[in-house]
C-alpha cells in the first residue's frame, strides 16, 4: 500500500525509554506554564506555544532538505491517507488541550488532578477495545493504584471542588488522552513520529489562533508587558520546543513500540516530576501525603510497566 511507514518494527525498551522522558518533559511543563500564566490566558500562552512549536518543526524539515542525499529522515504527507492524521491532531492538542483547561477552571486542581489521572483507566479500556490488547489484571491493580497514588498528591492541597460542566470537560480530557495513543499507532502505519507531530502541531497552531487574538485584542496591554519580560521567552522555549516538538515525537514515538496501557500508565508520572520541580523551584511544601502517593505512583508504574514487556 502506498505511503506505509514500513520502520514500524517493535522496539519495547525504546519505546518505554520515549514515554518515560515525554512524560518527565510533561511534568516539568507545569512549572512553566504556572509562570506564563501569571502574564497571559490560557490561549495566548497555548497559541504562542503551537505557533513556535510548528514554526521549529518546518525549520527541522526545511534543514533536513537541505543536505539533499545526507538527510536524516524522510518526511512527506503526500500519497498518504488524511484520516488518520486528522483524527490524531483533533484529539490531541485540540480537544485535549481545551478541555483539560476548561476542567481545571471549572473545578479545583485537586479534582482535576485525580480525574485526568484516570487516563490509564481509559488507557486499558480503549487497548481491548480498539488495539484488542491482551490485559493483565496485575496492569489493572497498578492502574487503580496509580489513580489513589494521585489522589494522595493533591487531595491535600486544596480540597475537592467540582461541578458538572467541569467533570464533563474533564472527561473529555481523560479519554483524548488515552485515545491518542490509538490514533497516533493507526497514523504510525503511515507517517513517521516527525510528520505526525508536524500535522497536530499545524492544526493545533490553527484552532488556537483565534481564540487567542481575540484575547490579545480584548486586553494589548497584558501581552505587550509579556513579552517585555526575558521570563516569558525562556518559559515559551521550553514549552514550545521541549515540551511539545521533543515530547510529542518521543510519545510518537512510542505509541508504535508500545500498549497503550503502558503508556497510558507511565503518563502518571508527570504528577511525581510536577511535584518535585514544585518544592525545588517554586519553594512549594511538600508533605508526608505527597511522599507516599509519589512512592505508590511510581512503584504501580514501574510494576505496570514490566508486567507489559514480560
Amino acid at each position: 500500500m502506498t505511503g506505509i511507514n514500513k520502520d514500524n518494527v517493535k522496539k519495547p525498551k525504546l519505546g518505554l525509554l520515549a514515554v518515560i522522558i515525554g512524560d518527565t518533559i510533561f511534568g516539568f511543563s507545569f512549572l512553566f506554564s504556572k509562570l506564563l500564566l501569571n502574564m497571559v490566558t490560557p490561549s495566548v500562552m497555548i497559541a504562542v506555544r503551537f505557533i513556535i512549536a510548528f514554526i521549529v518543526l518546518n525549520l527541522i524539515v526545511v534543514v533536513n532538505k537541505l543536505l539533499g542525499d545526507k538527510a536524516l529522515f524522510t518526511f512527506s504527507l503526500k500519497g498518504k491517507p488524511l484520516k488518520p492524521l486528522l483524527k490524531l491532531a483533533i484529539c490531541q492538542p485540540c480537544i485535549y488541550f481545551i478541555a483539560e483547561s476548561y476542567g481545571i477552571k471549572l473545578t479545583s486542581s485537586s479534582f482535576a488532578g485525580i480525574i485526568i489521572a484516570l487516563v490509564p483507566i481509559a488507557g486499558i479500556l480503549a487497548d481491548v477495545i480498539f488495539v484488542k490488547t491482551r490485559i493483565l489484571k496485575t496492569q489493572i491493580v497498578c492502574a487503580l493504584l496509580s489513580v489513589f497514588g494521585v489522589a494522595l498528591t493533591t487531595i491535600g492541597a486544596t480540597g475537592l471542588k467540582s461541578s458538572t460542566l467541569g467533570l464533563l470537560f474533564l472527561i473529555i480530557a481523560v479519554i483524548s488522552g488515552s485515545m491518542f495513543y490509538v490514533f497516533s499507532n493507526e497514523a504510525g502505519q503511515y507517517y513517521n513520529p516527525l510528520e505526525r507531530t508536524y500535522a497536530m502541531f499545524m492544526i493545533g497552531s490553527i484552532v488556537y489562533f483565534v481564540p487567542a487574538i481575540f484575547d490579545i485584542v480584548r486586553e494589548p496591554g497584558m501581552f505587550t508587558v509579556a513579552i517585555a519580560q526575558p521570563i516569558f521567552y525562556g518559559c515559551m522555549a521550553y514549552l514550545a520546543v521541549i515540551s511539545s516538538v521533543v515530547a510529542f515525537m518521543l510519545l510518537n514515538f512510542a505509541s508504535n513500540h508500545i500498549s497503550v496501557t503502558s503508556a497510558t500508565l507511565i503518563a502518571n508520572l508527570t504528577t511525581v516530576i510536577s511535584i518535585f520541580a514544585g518544592v525545588v523551584f517554586l519553594s512549594e511544601t511538600l508533605t508526608l501525603t505527597q511522599v507516599i502517593g509519589a512512592i505508590i505512583i511510581l512503584a504501580s508504574v514501574t510494576i505496570g510497566s514490566i508486567m507489559n514487556n514480560n
